[in-house]
């Protein structure tokens, strides 16, 4: 009660406001600064903390042990500490905080990482590489929410790295825009540890969460064989309403303006419709035999349900979905991973092997019975009026189901030097198969009252769409490169790629809606090969131990792949007997293109690292330029999907981050990022603006603040507040009725957490929150559907409202 309270009464204000909302974070917490910053200049000079310098984070980007503020390359790391300090418990939370990196997602494990305007909408390969320690886990996608990434759970990481640019010379997995990569904890070999965490809170307008976690580690044999354990289970209650209207309001305008549902008469209400669960648990086993030679099993499992997307509809507005049946939505999402990694130290470099194996299972299902049911769709064989649009006889519901099973097998072989001599090196080989078989499946319960593609008279099955899509890529790869200090400052890398992929797609489709309609499957395979060679160099310049800078050039590149088929002809494919692949589209003798081929890019990066003022202060900053040739870009011809290369993008910006120890155990930290991007598109791009890639915000921004103060010997208390700020974009959309494909804005947004707590040398913490502050509701992403898209309104998918709760610790 208390939560919707101050969540409703905060609502009222944040609309009366005279300000814009999304700079009311950053007033606050630009006060607060001023403010803290003030009351930690009158403490006297001799406070204990006051002479704090920033502590660094150990990372591994480059293949041997550094630092952030030592790697000549545009990183950014998060610490375990700091995630657990943050409350951040999902990647994509992490993402929206960090400059350069941008996010589509439809929920929990549906998420798509993007980095410097690299939008991946067209394409099956993702743009952005994805690793859970050495185990690559971005692969191809036929689904279509996207090249989605897994969403585990981040209890118990050592730390998340985010590096920008191509990364193909250090990682198996060539990565073209950028790679993230999770960093768990190890087991320990001498002590025996354990940690449990219980987060309670409440959602204004939803119910009450929990997220329990633990950890548990067992020396087996001492100093050298050890096992750790990491447990998860976690549910969030859902905010957003499932509403079924009987009678459902008819639309109007020919079907572009929806009926008025919130005045229609009520017949089921599903309250927190979006709710979700999840369990996971992780288990490692380190062997050490030798001092040299360390062996580590290890196996995640993780289950993911929602009972539908957190989406509402954007007419009328309110946090709700309007149907006129009920028609669930349930989303699950199952993955196991297999590893095994083995590593030997020589005298001079050590030799890693990893062995990894997944396999993932992701089912969607969807309502789509008001898009089918709207006049302007065109696909009913009887006019409005003659049946009646949800009623008796009409045309009844519409759900569809998208299975998508994948599985993939990789092995990564790679040496390493150690020391500091002057030349450092690492290279190795990879090898990766993938394979999966996407399946959507879209029904009707009266196939009579549509029209079939094939016939152009009544449909007589009930399958809309039938789709399978076996696809197979197998991938190659030589990688490294080496760095060699000329001078004790400067020093000069140089790095190569060979890469070879083999790729096989295979289509079967059929349904009333289908390209030859519901009588004549349509059928056809795709084989692709190609190899190359992607290089990069850098020159790096080190004036002292607290300012360096660098300027590196690499490539990138990424598989093309297959396409589904699309008709040809029939009222809505050849209106005017002009079938619709030649115009607008351009492709001569009016066929699609089956497939589309790879897509490469050049990066130019300067950017440089500096400590100030005893290492109280740190700014890192880069600027950047990226060619990308050959662009795989997706266009949505009478809601169908089609990928094609579109000519040429050219993108440039930069990011910063400071951070800085303000005395009296303070310290800020603010970050942003700029991109502008520009398409320069080929003749069959028909998507409006021409010249606009979709889902890259022009600038994103984070800042925080936080406090440490020792209340005794024994007690430290801690308090953060942090405001993220992501600009407007673009979002690829499904075009109202049939047409080619829209971009549409979404509006800019600024969310804010507080968050405050003591922590006992004993062991124990607790730490009260508030996340989004403001209850602001943000456009994240209009919903891919599964079905057809309604003209008179999106569903978007948005954030969770004000959550209130308190975050229990125990370390022992």
């Amino acid at each position: 009660m208390i939560v919707q309270r101050l969540g409703s009464a905060m609502r009222g204000v944040t609309a009366r406001t005279v300000v814009p909302r999304e700079y009311i974070g950053a007033l606050l917490l630009a006060s607060s600064a001023v403010a803290f910053a003030t009351s930690a200049s009158a403490q006297s000079a001799s406070t204990a903390d006051s002479s704090a310098t920033l502590g660094e984070i150990v990372v591994t980007a480059q293949k041997r042990v550094s630092t952030v503020q030592d790697t000549p390359i545009s990183i950014t790391a998060v610490s375990g500490a700091d995630i657990q300090d943050r409350g951040i418990t999902d990647v994509s939370t992490l993402a929206a905080a960090t400059p350069g990196v941008s996010l589509k997602s439809n929920g929990p494990g549906q998420t798509e990482i993007e980095m410097r305007g690299m939008t991946s909408s067209g394409g099956n390969s993702a743009t952005v590489g994805f690793y859970l320690d050495d185990i690559p886990m971005t692969a191809p996608a036929g689904a279509q929410n996207g090249k989605v990434v897994i969403d585990p759970t981040l209890y118990d990481l050592n730390r998340i790295e985010v590096l920008r640019g191509p990364q193909g010379t250090l990682y198996g997995s060539g990565s073209m825009g950028g790679t993230v990569k999770l960093i768990t904890n190890q087991p320990n070999l001498t002590e025996s540890q354990g940690s449990v965490e219980s987060i309670l809170s409440g959602t204004d307008g939803g119910g009450f969460n929990h997220n329990t976690n633990f950890m548990v580690n067992i020396p087996i044999v001492n100093d050298h064989l050890a096992l750790r354990i990491v447990g998860s289970e976690a549910y969030t209650s859902g905010w957003i309403d499932r509403i079924v209207a009987n009678p459902f309001p008819l639309p109007t305008n020919g079907g572009a303006t929806r009926g008025d549902v919130q005045a229609a008469p009520i017949e089921s209400r599903r309250t927190g419709s979006n709710a979700e669960h999840l369990y996971g648990v992780r288990a490692t086993v380190l062997w050490k035999p030798t001092d040299e030679l360390t062996i580590t099993p290890s196996i995640f499992y993780q289950r993911v349900t929602q009972e539908g997307p957190s989406a509402f509809d954007s007419n009328p507005g309110t946090e709700a979905h309007y149907q006129p049946f009920n028609v669930a939505e349930p989303y699950s999402d199952k993955i196991t991973v297999y590893s095994l990694t083995a590593n030997y130290k020589f005298d001079s470099f050590d030799i890693t092997s990893i062995t990894a194996q997944w396999n993932r299972t992701s089912i969607q299902s969807q309502d789509g019975s008001e898009n089918f049911n709207n006049p302007i769709s065109g696909v009913e064989i009887n006019a409005p009026g003659t049946i009646g649009f949800y009623l008796p006889g009409g045309t009844g519901p519409v759900q569809g189901t998208e299975t998508d099973p994948s599985k993939q097998f990789s092995q990564e072989i790679r040496a390493a030097s150690t020391g500091d001599g002057r030349l450092t090196w690492v290279g190795g080989v990879f090898y990766s198969h993938f394979k999966s078989t996407f399946n959507l499946y879209t029904a009707v319960q009266d196939p009579s009252v549509y029209v079939d593609l094939g016939t152009f008279g009544p449909a007589t099955t009930h399958a809309i769409w039938n789709l399978t899509n076996p696809t197979t890529l197998s991938q190659y790869a030589v990688f490294g490169e080496s760095t060699y200090a000329i001078t004790e400052g400067l020093k000069a890398t140089v790095g190569l790629r060979w890469y070879s992929y083999d790729y096989a797609f295979y289509d079967y489709f059929t349904g009333w809606g289908s390209p030859q309609g519901g009588a004549t499957p349509s059928q056809d395979s795709i084989t692709q090969s190609q190899n190359g060679v992607n290089p990069k160099f850098s020159l790096s310049y080190e004036f002292n131990k607290d300012l360096m800078v660098y300027a590196t050039a690499a490539k990138g590149f990424r598989p093309g792949g297959g396409n589904q088929p699309l008709p040809t002809g029939g009222p809505l494919w050849a209106p005017g007997g002009v079938p619709l692949s030649v115009s607008p589209f351009k492709y001569s003798g009016g066929i699609w293109p089956k497939s589309y081929n790879p897509d490469t890019l050049w990066s130019y990066e300067l950017g440089e690292k500096a400590r100030f003022f005893d290492r109280r202060l740190t700014a890192n900053a880069s600027v950047y330029y990226e060619k990308w040739n050959n662009v795989q870009l997706l266009e949505l011809p009478n809601d169908y999907l089609l990928t094609d290369n579109g000519g040429t993008a050219k993108i440039y910006g930069g990011e910063i981050e400071i951070r800085a120890a303000l005395g009296g155990g303070f310290q800020l930290g603010v970050s942003g990022g700029y991109t502008h991007a520009s398409l320069k598109a080929g003749i069959h791009y028909t998507i409006q603006p021409y010249d606009k890639l979709p889902d890259v915000p022009t600038h994103t921004a984070d800042i925080n603040l936080t406090y440490s103060h020792a209340l005794t010997d024994k007690y430290q208390f801690t308090a953060r507040v942090e405001n993220t700020y992501v600009a407007s974009r673009l979002d690829l959309t499904f075009p109202p009725g049939f047409g080619t494909g829209e971009l549409t804005s979404l509006p800019s947004y600024d969310l804010t957490n507080i968050r405050a707590g003591i922590h006992s040398d004993s062991g124990w913490g607790a730490a009260l929150f508030a996340n989004n502050l403001f209850n602001k509701q943000a456009y994240l992403e209009n919903m891919t559907q599964l079905t057809l898209t309604n003209a008179s309104f999106n569903r978007v998918i948005t954030n969770q409202p004000l959550t209130i709760g308190v975050d229990l610790t125990y370390t022992f």
